[in-house]
Order: structure tokens, then sequence, then C-alpha cells
């Protein structure tokens, strides 16, 4: 079986890259349908050639084509480094071209858009908060620079912010975020961003909640009630997705009820071939797994300067019965030494839950490839304006699962 991967597209992952929330929110399409036979296949990852692509943005730049020719070139490149591991290059490509095509945002707002998204998310990788920071806003400037500031694309970019401030703990500023969107969309009728800028909300309210539960999860349950109960039938599926999050919480703090009855729901609706996220386990230490050989190196205790090739790339199967199988490393930034702060990892995907998908319980069911990258945020010390990391690492993700094949338009 082959596997294509398209990471910076803005149909492709890039466009709707892992956050907090797209993590949260629901699983992301599956990365190929099953075949007709029941045995699991190898996998094969494949990709365009890297230098092919490198001299097609080559000669795209020398023969002056048109900008947004020349960012989806440069995006094809820069996804390539990306997956190869080769993150200051994938980095560096794509700031070349933002050197070239930034000024033509008034006439490419979405392609220059994408190429600032491509990079602060590159930057997210290599730990670069402040160039996260800022690509996110320069993300919508480009955006505003060409649409009207009522387009639904200038406040999806908008939400993004609100991500942003999330992912920077700045709480007060991504609910104020999304709650100006929604207003926003409210009074211009667009449902589903509106939706989805109430859905951040739960979706933060709810992760804080894990953490802080006496202080959080009253917010939690009072904002997923509030888009449960809607009598706005346009937000129902924002609903649904509410209940899955609450859910989840639940299911954290020892109840499992919510879950289960989800899955019942699931089963007797008929979920189809996308696997839906219905409860995932927070994440733990090597420590908590393990406490042997890797003793005293947790995420929490792991303090060092150079984090290259802390990448990998695991694959898993969602079966039909929405449970997780053969979860593994199919790729790492070192082959050779499979790093201790994967089995957390692993044991966690295999503990989720899906929704059961609508396919013959013979079949090995979805298979799906997400990247997870070991980083830690740049910062300054007092005094002192030389870059160095913090002591605390992150975890940052990407799905590299490629898209189901669309179904037949309706006439």
């Amino acid at each position: 079986m082959v596997t294509n991967f398209y990471v910076f597209g803005r149909s492709g992952i890039m466009s709707r890259a892992f956050t907090l929330f797209a993590f949260l929110l629901a699983s992301s399409p599956a990365a190929l349908a099953a075949q007709d036979v029941p045995a699991k296949p190898d996998i094969v990852i494949t990709g365009e050639r890297l230098p092919d692509l490198q001299n097609a943005l080559k000669a795209c730049i020398e023969r002056k084509c048109p900008p947004d020719r020349d960012i989806t070139a440069t995006l094809k490149v820069a996804e390539q480094q990306f997956v190869d591991g080769k993150y200051e290059d994938a980095r560096s490509t794509l700031l070349k071209s933002i050197g070239r095509n930034k000024r033509f945002s008034h006439d490419y707002p979405e392609p220059v858009a994408d190429l600032f998204r491509a990079n602060y998310r590159i930057a997210a990788h290599l730990g670069d908060g402040e160039a996260f920071r800022v690509g996110t806003f320069d993300m919508v400037s480009a955006l505003k620079a060409g649409l009207p500031d009522t387009d639904p694309r200038v406040l999806g970019g908008e939400i993004e912010v609100g991500d942003m401030y999330a992912r920077f703990n700045r709480i007060d500023e991504a609910v104020d975020k999304y709650s100006s969107v929604e207003h926003r969309a409210i009074k211009l009728g667009l449902y589903n961003i509106q939706g989805m800028a109430r859905l951040r909300i739960v979706a933060l309210y709810s992760q804080l909640a894990i953490a802080l539960p006496f202080q959080y999860k009253g917010d939690a349950h009072k904002t997923a009630d509030e888009l449960v109960n809607s009598s706005d039938p346009h937000m129902k599926p924002f609903g649904q997705a509410a209940r899955v999050l609450m859910a989840r919480l639940d299911a954290k703090n020892g109840d499992t009820s919510a879950v289960d009855k989800l899955i019942a729901d699931y089963r007797a609706a008929g979920n189809g071939m996308t696997p839906v996220l219905l409860y995932a386990p927070p994440l733990k230490s090597a420590d908590d797994n393990d406490r042997g050989a890797n003793s005293g190196e947790t995420l929490t205790k792991l303090s060092r300067t150079n984090y290259d090739g802390e990448w990998v790339d695991i694959g898993f199967w969602v079966t039909p019965d929405g449970h997780v199988s053969d979860a593994g490393v199919l790729r790492s930034g070192k082959p050779m030494d499979e790093p201790y702060w994967v089995k957390p990892i692993l044991t966690g995907i295999s503990a989720r839950r899906y929704a059961p998908l609508k396919m013959d319980q013979s079949q090995p069911g979805v298979m799906r490839v997400e990247r997870y990258t070991l980083t830690a945020r740049l910062t300054t010390n007092t005094g002192s304006r030389l870059l160095v990391r913090e002591a605390r690492p992150q975890i940052e993700m990407l799905d590299l699962s490629t898209d189901p094949p669309a179904g037949p338009k309706a006439s």
C-alpha cells in the first residue's frame, strides 16, 4: 500500500494542522480505505523526489512564474523536506518564498496566507514560539489584504489567532478572540464559523478542566450544554462534537459511561469510513510507563539544547469496531535508536477509542499516520538576548494521513 503525503496545501494537512483543538475536536480523515483483502498489507511511504521538486521550483523562479504557482512549488518542496525530517531546510525554503511573494497579498491573499501558515507551523516544530506568534498575525494580515473583513476565510484566520493564544496559555485572550469571531459570524449568518468558534471555547475549557477541574470543569460543561441544547439546527453537528468533548473529559475523570453511550449512538447511526476520535488518554511521561533504564528521562525533566532528529512517524489502524491495532514507528529521525519519549505516545494511541466504522468486521480498518516531534520553545533569559531552549520540552504533532477519495458531487 502506497501513501503519498501532502502536508502543506490549502486542502491538505497543513491548512488544518494540529493544534490542541484539532486533536481534541475530531480525528483527521482516514489515510486509505481498506482493500478487499482481510490481511493488513505492508506500508510503503513514498513521495515525489525532492531534487525534482527543487528543480521545478528553481525553473518557476527563473521564468518569473505567477506568485500562486511559485507558492505552490514552494510548498511542495517544503513539505517534502519536512516529511524527510529536514525542518531547518523546510523553514529556509518557506522564508525565501515569503521574501519573494508577501508583497502580493492583495492579489493572492489565500496562497500568501498558506505560505505564512506553513512557516509558522514549521516554526512550532522547531520550538520558535515568537515566529509562531508573529506568523499567525502575518497569515491573517495576508488574508485581510485581499479579502473583506466579513469573508469567512478571514474569520477562520482569526480563529487561528485564538488557537495561538491558547497555545501560549493566554486563556482570556483566546476566549475573547473566539467570542468576538462568534458574534461577528452570527451577524453575518456564517453558521459554520459561529459553531466552530463556540466549539473552540468548549475545547479549551475541557482541556483546562483536565488539569484544573475545580476551576474549569463548570465552564466546560456550561459552554458545552449551550451547544448541545441549541435550538438552531445549524449548530447540531457542533453540539455533537461538544458531546464528544464532554465524554472525553468525564472519561479522564473516571466516568466512561458517556463514551460508551457515544459509541452505541455512532454504531446505530453508521459512521462511514472517517474515524471519529471519542476518547484518548492523556499523554504520560516515560517514567509513568517504565521506571527502568529510562528513569529520570521524563518530558518534564529532560533539559537539552539540541533536538535534531527527534521526530517519528507513527502508523496505526483504526479497526471497524473503533479500536486501534498495530501502532508502531514507521520512520524516525534516529532510525537506529527509538527515542524513549515515543513509548508513552504509542501507549496512548493504542488506548484510543474511535466511533465504529461502517465496514465489514473482517476488514483491517483504516490506516492513519501521525508525525510527532519533540522540541522545546526558544526563549531568552533575564538580562540576555541570547536564545536558549526552555527546560520543559513539548511534543508537536501533524496528521500525515491522506484524505479519503471524495464522493460523487450532488447534481
